[in-house]
């Protein structure tokens, strides 16, 4: 291996691929809305250096206790991918932010989100596409990280599929690790 930093196998991977997963959302709860399914997303933060790193949000159970039962959580694991992805989308980041950039601050606001504050949500009339005005989801967890490190929501559209929640970011304040209780 060459010891020179500036090498080219060292340029080769050093930029992470930065994908947006779909999957069927809480399989089997995501086919409430059969033909058209519910998608579920997970940023996945592919770096040679550092390896696989998955974000998304998730309701959260009795892992913190009785009285966070059903709140919004961040939720990030590494070195293992999604299962039975049905989509799969490149995000780039925004002009004048490097890739490597782009993922660090991904990772850091998602450690600085504000989990077990936001009541979780089920789309409106559970067999919508939208959320109501307020309420939020996983993928709003999702759309609310992206906008809160580029400034925006990418459009999303995958066929075939609904995806209650991207329409209502949550707001970047979740994420700027600052106590909103």
């Amino acid at each position: 291996m060459p010891s020179n930093m500036n090498s080219a196998a060292r340029a080769q991977h050093s930029e992470p691929n930065i994908t947006l997963y779909g999957r069927i959302a809480a399989d089997p709860v995501g086919y409430v809305t059969w033909p058209t399914p519910d998608l579920h997303f997970s940023i996945v933060i592919d770096d040679a250096y550092s390896g696989i790193t998955v974000i998304d949000g998730q309701p959260t159970f009795f892992e913190a206790g009785r009285r966070n039962f059903g709140l919004i959580r961040s939720n990030r694991y590494m070195n293992s991918l999604p299962g039975e992805v049905r989509t799969q989308i490149p995000l780039n980041p925004p002009q004048g932010m490097s890739r490597q950039e782009f993922a660090r601050q991904l990772v850091v606001n998602s450690q600085k989100f504000a989990s077990y504050v936001s009541p979780y949500s089920a789309p409106k009339n559970i067999l919508g596409s939208r959320m109501r005005p307020g309420e939020y989801n996983s993928s709003s967890y999702v759309a609310g990280l992206l906008k809160s490190v580029t400034g925006y929501v990418p459009l999303v559209s995958v066929p075939g599929y609904l995806t209650p929640g991207w329409e209502s970011p949550m707001p970047a304040h979740y994420y700027k690790g600052e106590a909103i209780r």
